[in-house]
């Protein structure tokens, strides 16, 4: 996604709703990692004239990752414990980048 920075405006990245980690990148920078609402960060200083980058990691929970390795066919789990926790037909959380994903711009006072 590309952004575009206005002069004397603050920009703000508001992910909305996310479950339950987001790393935020701008120009290939780690800017910061939201993990508790309000989902929202300053990219102003990480922004430069013209266009921009902006890159959105988010981590899942571990008990999707439990439950996703019990499902049949996983030939590798990536998780390992000594007691199964969950089952493949134990319901998932939500999970990932839920949104909505907005740009919001402030006028910056002098």
């Amino acid at each position: 996604k590309l952004l575009e920075r206005k002069n004397k405006t603050k920009i703000l990245l508001d992910l909305g709703d996310v479950k339950d980690l987001a790393e935020i990148k701008v120009n290939g920078k780690v800017i910061g990692v939201l993990w508790k609402y309000p989902f929202k960060i300053d990219i102003t200083d990480a922004l430069k004239p013209g266009k921009n980058s902006l890159e959105i990691k988010v981590v899942n929970v571990w008990q999707n990752r439990l439950i996703g390795d019990e499902q049949p066919n996983v030939e590798k789990k990536i998780t390992f414990t000594h007691f199964p926790y969950y089952k493949a037909t134990d319901a998932l959380l939500p999970a990932g980048l839920l949104g909505p994903v907005q740009i919001l711009t402030l006028s910056q006072e002098n």
